[in-house]
Formats: C-alpha cells, sequence, structure tokens
C-alpha cells in the first residue's frame, strides 16, 4: 500500500515517525512524508521521500498568533481548567490551538497553512495513498485523506492533548449549567470545510484511530475513549558522527545534561533555568558532564567548569549507555532514549507541554526525580543529583522503564494491524471522499 506520513515543520516532529516509517518501507510498502519545504532536507537526512507542501512557516510566529485570536480563547475558557492545570491550560491555548491558526485560518486563499492543505489535498489525489498518518497538529492531513479517500490515523509523539479538549468541550456542550452552546471548534474550521466542500465530522479532529507512542500507563491517565494502538517509541535521532572520545570509558561518573532539542531550536530561551547556575553546581560534583549546549545556550553559561564538555549535538542513543545519569526537560524523546538505556532519569520540566506529566511518570515509576524549577536550591539539586547517583533505587525503577518500553509493541509488529485497518477504513472513507 502507499503510505503518506505528515508531520510539523519541526524536526523533532519528524524524528518519532522514522522508525514506523521505515517498518512500513521494510514490509514493501511505498511512504512519503509531506511536510512544510523546511523540512525537506530533514526528510531526506532520515533516507525518506519528502513531499514538500504550502510555505514555510514561522512556528513562534504562529504560537504568538494564538494569543491574538479570540475564536480560540474562547474555546480554552469553555474548557474550565482550574488554577491546578495551569501547565495544561498553556499547552493547549499556545500549542495545540496553534494547528487552528496555521490549517483553519481565515486567510486568503494561498497563503500561509492553506496552500499547504491545497498543496497537500493536491497530492493525495495524485498519488492516491491508502494510508495517511497524520501529526496530530497537521489538522490538513485528514482533509487531505478525505479528498482521496484513503484511510488516516493520528500518531501521537506526546499526551492526547486535543483528544482530551474533545471529549472535555463536547462534555460541556452537552451540560446545560456549563454556559457552552456552540461548537466553537466546529466554527472555527467551518469556512475552510465551506471552502474545500467537505463536511464536519471528530474524525477530522482525532483521526479513525490513533497510533500513540507515548508510555500506555501514563497515556491511561487522559483516557479520552478513542480508538489506540500502542507503539514502542524507538529512538532515534538522525544521522550523525561518533566523536573519538566517546569510545574511552568515563573514569568517573558520566551525566548528560540537555534542555531540549526543539526549544532551543525555536524558542531561544532556558525556560526558568540558569544555566550557569546550573554548570556552577555540577563544577562541584565529582562527574563529568557532557552538556548539549548550542552557541545561544553557551552565551548564557559563563565559566565552564573543567569537568564539563559541551558539544552542539550528539545522539542521546550513543551517548546515553556511557552515562549515569540524564538532566533533562522533561521532553518525549529524551525520557524514551533514557528508558530505553535504562539511565535515571533528573527531570527539569518546561512550562506548557507534557513536560510535569513526563517528569510525575519519571518520579512516580522510581526512575528518577522531578526538580521544580521555581523552588528548588541549587544546594537541594546537588543533593538530588547525588540521590540519583549513589541510591540503587533509581538504577531498578530505570530498568522498570525498558522492561514496560519492551513490553509494548514496536514498528514493525503493528504493520500489519495497520495493513488490517487501512483496508477496513479505505473503503468507508471512498465513500465519503
Amino acid at each position: 500500500m502507499r503510505v503518506l506520513i505528515t508531520t510539523m515543520p519541526a524536526p523533532t516532529h519528524l524524528t518519532p515517525n522514522v522508525p514506523l516509517a521505515w517498518a512500513l518501507h521494510n514490509a514493501g510498502h511505498e511512504v512519503r512524508v509531506a511536510s512544510h519545504p523546511s523540512m525537506v532536507e530533514h526528510i531526506n537526512a532520515a533516507g525518506l521521500t519528502a513531499v514538500p507542501a504550502g510555505e514555510n512557516v514561522n512556528i513562534p510566529a504562529a504560537v504568538q498568533a494564538t494569543g491574538q485570536d479570540e475564536r480560540l480563547e474562547r474555546i480554552t475558557e469553555a474548557l474550565a481548567l482550574g488554577t491546578d492545570d495551569a501547565d495544561k491550560r498553556g499547552h493547549i491555548r499556545n500549542f495545540v490551538l496553534a494547528a487552528f491558526t496555521l490549517y483553519y485560518s481565515q486567510e486568503p486563499v494561498g497563503a500561509g497553512g492553506q496552500a499547504f492543505a491545497d498543496d497537500l489535498i493536491a497530492h493525495a489525489r495524485a498519488w492516491q495513498p491508502d494510508l495517511v498518518l497524520w501529526d496530530p497538529l497537521v489538522l490538513a492531513s485528514p482533509l487531505a485523506a478525505r479528498a482521496c479517500g484513503a484511510a488516516h490515523a493520528r500518531v501521537l509523539w506526546g499526551l492526547d492533548r486535543m483528544g482530551w479538549l474533545r471529549r472535555r468541550f463536547l462534555d460541556a456542550l452537552a451540560d446545560p449549567a456549563s454556559g457552552v452552546d456552540e461548537d466553537l471548534v466546529r466554527q472555527v474550521m467551518q469556512p475552510t470545510l465551506d471552502r474545500l466542500g467537505q463536511e464536519f465530522d471528530e474524525e477530522l479532529l482525532t483521526g479513525q484511530w490513533t497510533v500513540d507512542l507515548m508510555p500506555p500507563r501514563l497515556s491511561a491517565t487522559e483516557a479520552t475513549g478513542l480508538r489506540t494502538i500502542n507503539l514502542r517509541r524507538v529512538p532515534y535521532a538522525g544521522p550523525a558522527v561518533v566523536p573519538d572520545w566517546l569510545s574511552t570509558p568515563p573514569e568517573r561518573p558520566r551525566i548528560c545534561l540537555t534542555l531540549g532539542a526543539s526549544g532551543r531550536t525555536f524558542f531561544q530561551e532556558n525556560h526558568g533555568v540558569s544555566i550557569a547556575a546550573l554548570l556552577e553546581t555540577l563544577g562541584d560534583l565529582d562527574v563529568e558532564v557532557v552538556a548539549t549546549f548550542n552557541s545561544v545556550q553557551l552565551d548564557k553559561a559563563g565559566t565552564v567548569p573543567a569537568n564539563v564538555r559541551t558539544v552542539d549535538y550528539i545522539p542521546l542513543g550513543e551517548l546515553l549507555p556511557t552515562c549515569s545519569a540524564i538532566i533533562h526537560h522533561g521532553g518525549g524523546g529524551t525520557y524514551a532514549a533514557a528508558a530505553a538505556h535504562k539511565v535515571p532519569q533528573i527531570v527539569i520540566p518546561k512550562h506548557f507541554g507534557d513536560f510535569l506529566d513526563n517528569a510525575r511518570y519519571v518520579a512516580e515509576r522510581g526512575a528518577g526525580v522531578l526538580v521544580d524549577r521555581e523552588t528548588t536550591t541549587m544546594d537541594e539539586l546537588k543533593k538530588q543529583i547525588l540521590r540519583v547517583l549513589t541510591e540503587p533505587s533509581f538504577q531498578d525503577g530505570a530498568a522498570d522503564l525498558y522492561e514496560e518500553a519492551l513490553g509494548t509493541p514496536g514498528p514493525a509488529e503493528i504493520v500489519p494491524v495497520l495493513e488490517r485497518l487501512a483496508r477496513e477504513h479505505r473503503s468507508r472513507s471512498a465513500a465519503v471522499a
């Protein structure tokens, strides 16, 4: 069969899909990956065929634009999130709803996200894929699938905030006491649907089914009632060259320090963590540190201690087998890499995402510690790092996360399931197209 995969214009959205794309290819299927033109080089570097669509987009600008859109504010308010849900609210308001700003905007035809949708639909009609696997934020994807009669499913790289959002909104809509009396989500989508001659249904938001790369126990904390296939996230970081120094075993415990690839690419800030203070704290310990910092982060680092090696980039899959611990921001890819190599984690979660959820999960499973960036002093952080390095229970917890991952089907194992579901849903989609 032919499989079209879509991804946001961010390498960290592409990389979770690469092992699945290659599993499909190795099973004899044709695979293409569609995204904005800026992703062509990244897609080709993964050995995959790229389909550029639309124009390049400025992700920080798109996120900022959500703040000017009263439609999205009304949707967020209808969710009635409490003060304890500040991180979730920020994630939904500033990032998840940005997908509507990109692909269901009110801009003239031929601009920005509408150009992407038009190009993607045109390619789908020309190539006729049997299955579209889509990034949950690339909301133009199901439109293209429907236009050619393809089956389609989302591939989650994080917690299902869109599924949760939609379930919560529909519950409010059904409750007379909620004050929500109109489908605001559908209203945002309707002008684009009218332009394309398509009808609204829930599959445009949550797919015909969902492939979930998150740990099953963690995903279960936000059950949406949607049909879901669990898939083990196989760490993939792109092409790289192994440095010579990595071949020499460390003489002291080695700690990996990374604050996230996507954050440093799109949002040049440290998210409340003082890099200089962090490095100074690590400089006081009898450890070796490998910090994956780019030039912007290094400018904030001050004097780099003698026991800290800075590298712009190194695949975690190569570095982590030599490490006794990792300090990171809570990203799903970093979590998965640490779990795959049984490395205890010290998580200092960023705001507005599922970073905090990932950090809590690590701590609850005994595979590491959650560090509150707002209240934890550097002295307390030092104690937490030493705990993780010296207490055997954290290694045991990390091993448990590894076993949990192994118990989840890998990419090759779910290919037959995708084949079957694609056959079932393609016949139904063809009737709608």
